[in-house]
């Protein structure tokens, strides 16, 4: 069942979803084209066209997601969506697996659309062989940072776009709940914004009790240091290192949105 819901959500969305791919691919291209060109304004209107491009291509995607999922859910077509003889978190699971697909395939995309960018404005800027650059950077990032390191912060990036997706779902189905459904769309920003608030205190919190960060050890590589953000915070110094302690707070933040969204699929849902 899950499969043939995902299978729906693909078919569903897929015209919205190729224009925002194709849009973004557009105006990148059109960026870097102009930006390859070297004429002094065009060029440098390019740069700043393809990384908007670049830059923008994420968040709207995810938007775009959350508000999907608010109007097939609760909106005029939730009525459809409400009535299907399926079990309420089979159907949240189903649309939250099809966004985290689309969100990693547009990561993915992200990032040939950024190695666009970087060729236009490498060319607008008469860098010289801008690959064995790219490549030569990779080098020496990889001869700091070891391989599995890379690795970790690549996931790292990917699952926290997931989290942020977890978020909007949960926002768009707490402020549809029957305490806030007559206010429409209105309900699930409201709701977005105080979570915003307070993921920000929660994360924060997290990284002043869990002092533990990502830095240079004693044999000047990558290791895992001992920390004290709140020193650095009050005495306001560079940290010099990342810290790790919003991780817990973020794995165990998106496990309750998550397990709160289901619950409100499964016994919540009004749509009157």
């Amino acid at each position: 069942m899950v499969g043939t819901l995902i299978k729906h959500e693909a078919l569903r969305t897929r015209r919205w979803l190729t224009v925002v791919f194709g849009l973004a691919t557009l105006v990148t291209l059109m960026g870097a084209l102009m930006a390859w060109t070297g004429w002094p304004l065009i060029s440098q209107l390019g740069v700043i066209l393809s990384f908007v491009g670049v830059g923008a291509f994420l968040a709207v995607v995810q938007v775009g997601l959350a508000y999907d999922y608010w109007r097939s859910s609760y909106s005029k077509t939730g009525y459809f969506t409400q009535s299907l003889p399926v079990k309420g978190a089979t159907i949240y699971w189903s649309k939250l697996l099809w966004g985290c697909v689309v969100t990693l395939v547009a990561i993915v995309w992200n990032v040939v659309l950024a190695l666009v960018a970087y060729l236009g404005s490498a060319s607008s800027m008469r860098v010289t062989e801008p690959l064995s650059q790219l490549r030569a950077a990779w080098t020496g990032m990889l001869e700091i940072l070891p391989a599995v390191a890379v690795i970790g912060l690549a996931l790292a990036v990917v699952v926290s776009f997931f989290a942020t997706l977890v978020q909007y779902y949960f926002a768009a189905s707490i402020g549809s709940e029957s305490r806030m459904n007559r206010l429409g769309i209105g309900g699930p920003v409201l709701v977005w914004f105080g979570l915003y608030l307070v993921m920000q205190m929660l994360l924060l919190l997290g990284i002043v009790a869990i002092p533990l960060a990502l830095g240079s050890g004693s044999d000047g590589g990558l290791a895992l240091v001992s920390l004290n953000f709140l020193s650095v915070m009050v005495e306001n110094q560079t940290a010099g290192a990342m810290p790790l302690g919003f991780v817990p707070v973020l794995a165990l933040s998106t496990a309750v949105l998550v397990s709160r969204t289901v619950v409100s699929w499964n016994r919540k849902v009004s749509l009157a």
